[in-house]
């Protein structure tokens, strides 16, 4: 089953841009011009990311807060893909909850390692918290 991602951004060019680039490498692509209609379709999606702008209607880091405060969305990786580079911004959006934070412009290979790790953190992350699973069968020494 392919990855799902949604992205929410305001500029048409950049979400075609986006959608385009990770379609090809085999992601499903949905997306939203606001904050408001991510949330629809992360809720009505259950995607394994989310790309947030930053400045766009409904605000990024305002919809990346909403995300946090849900308890069934709250652990999904999000990275916020923007053009905004001040570093006010950078740290409210790490300190609201982005996983990832990345500037545009961007090369789509660079695009796709990103969205790659974002997915594969948790995964990784909950394979090193599992108990470690018991053995099957006794070892030789022990018989």
């Amino acid at each position: 089953m392919k990855q799902r991602i949604v992205i929410a951004d305001d500029d048409l060019t950049m979400r075609s841009l986006v959608s385009v680039s990770l379609g090809l490498a085999g992601f499903d692509v949905l997306s939203a011009e606001n904050g408001p209609d991510a949330l629809k379709l992360i809720r009505d999606n259950k995607p394994s990311a989310v790309l947030l702008d930053v400045k766009m209607p409904g605000g990024g880091i305002e919809t990346l807060e909403a995300i946090r405060a849900d308890a069934t969305t709250r652990d999904l990786p999000v990275m916020m893909l923007t053009g905004e580079r001040d570093p006010s911004t950078v740290v409210s959006a790490m300190g609201s909850g982005a996983n990832d934070y990345m500037v545009k412009p961007f090369h789509a290979h660079q695009l796709l390692e990103r969205v790659n790790r974002l997915i594969e953190a948790p995964l990784q992350k909950k394979e090193a918290a599992a108990p470690a699973k018991p053995a099957l069968s006794r070892p030789v020494w022990e018989l």
